[in-house]
């Protein structure tokens, strides 16, 4: 597992934090990002899409996998 940890700072950083999150999970970019994901990573490893996420953390966890 590996992590990236993305991290708003300065006046109004828990708004635009909740806001990157609800994008991500329920307006549409968990879509993008899965599409490029699948283009740039090595042709025996397929992005498959969140696996989980958690509200309150503002966590969101991306499964991937090797294919034959």
């Amino acid at each position: 597992m590996r992590k990236v940890t993305f991290t708003f700072v300065g006046h109004g950083s828990d708004e635009a934090a909740q806001a990157f999150y609800i994008y991500f999970v329920d307006g549409g970019l968990e879509d993008q990002v899965i599409d490029v994901l699948t283009e740039n990573t090595p042709a025996n490893i397929e992005v498959e899409g969140v696996m989980d996420i958690n509200n309150d953390t503002l966590d969101i966890a991306i499964q991937s996998k090797t294919t034959p």
